[in-house]
């Protein structure tokens, strides 16, 4: 399970930042406990990835923290946006929205933050069900707030700076999910400037080429959703970037098209080190990072991609 929040934000100035607060919970023991069992045993983790994006510097800082939920280190909750992981928290807001909070020093960055949704939760697939593959548990709940009003306080190497902007947030859980096939995906979420939002999800196969599950959803100013299935989005990378930590070798422009309704553009990244090296909590290592869209539409929004340090094929 995965609660997830990237969003776009300017300070005063007009400076721009990209931030993302991600909690992953990972269940290892279902059973009940076993009388006189520990009460510390590790039954669930749950992990927590911060990073922000410096657009204007192109610096990129990310700190990540893992805990068990025993003893109250971490928890979560299954009614409503509360996830935490000691004092790395998302909990419930005002106006159905959240407040967030993270905060690493050695990483210097820190996050203060207030969600508030400017649009209907949006179900993808089909009510909520996104099927990623044909065996029994290839597949997810997800949902989304796909455009919130994001405000509060960055802090970047002892610089504080109050910032505004939107943001996307997704909550998806499931048993398994990615097809035997698949070795990663390339996730996007754009905010276009016709007010639609569009999420594509492409599950790559070891290839490069996209599996038959992929899909997208669109969503209308109105709030209305269309579904997408793979025959319905066009994406090809056009430009890469090689990540001097591990190797890796990511995409960093693409084409991405959905002709049916006129949507044409380019995506680009705006910072091109986002590399997350997750090894110490999640096990993965990926890149996440703030986009900008031009072409029949401008825009902007976030990307994200696996499976290019190391394959993601049975992990999922």
């Amino acid at each position: 399970e995965w609660w997830y929040l990237t969003g776009l934000v300017s300070d005063a100035s007009g400076e721009r930042f990209g931030v993302q607060i991600t909690f992953f919970r990972q269940g290892l023991d279902p059973s009940p406990p076993e009388p006189g069992s520990s009460a510390l045993r590790a039954r669930q983790v749950v992990a927590a990835h911060l990073a922000v994006a410096d657009i204007g510097r192109q610096r990129f800082l990310h700190a990540e923290r893992v805990r068990r939920t025993a003893g109250g280190m971490a928890g979560y909750s299954e009614d409503e946006p509360r996830v935490w992981v000691e004092d790395w928290e998302m909990v419930p807001g005002s106006a159905a929205g959240m407040r967030l909070r993270a905060a690493d020093r050695a990483a210097s960055v820190a996050v203060t933050l207030t969600a508030t949704p400017s649009r209907d939760l949006v179900l993808h697939g089909f009510n909520g069900y996104s099927q990623k593959g044909e065996e029994a548990g290839n597949a997810s709940m997800y949902t989304s707030w796909t455009r919130l009003a994001l405000e509060g306080e960055l802090e970047l190497g002892g610089r504080v700076v109050s910032v505004r902007g939107t943001a996307w947030f997704d909550h998806e859980w499931g048993s398994s999910q990615l097809g035997e096939a698949v070795v990663g995906w390339d996730w996007f979420s754009l905010r276009l400037d016709d007010g639609r939002d569009l999420m594509v999800y492409r599950l790559r196969r070891a290839d490069g080429s996209p599996d038959r599950y992929s899909s997208g959803t669109l969503v209308e100013s109105d709030g209305s959703v269309r579904h997408l299935n793979v025959d319905e989005v066009g994406v090809d990378a056009a430009d890469w970037w090689k990540s001097p930590a591990t190797g890796a070798t990511y995409p960093a422009r693409w084409r991405l098209q959905v002709p049916a309704e006129d949507i044409d553009l380019e995506v680009r990244t705006l910072v091109a080190a986002c590399e997350v090296d997750g090894t110490a909590s999640t096990g993965v290592v990926y890149w996440e990072g703030p986009v900008e869209v031009s072409g029949s539409h401008s825009g902007e929004g976030y990307a994200e991609l696996t499976g290019y340090a190391s394959s993601l094929q049975g992990r999922f």
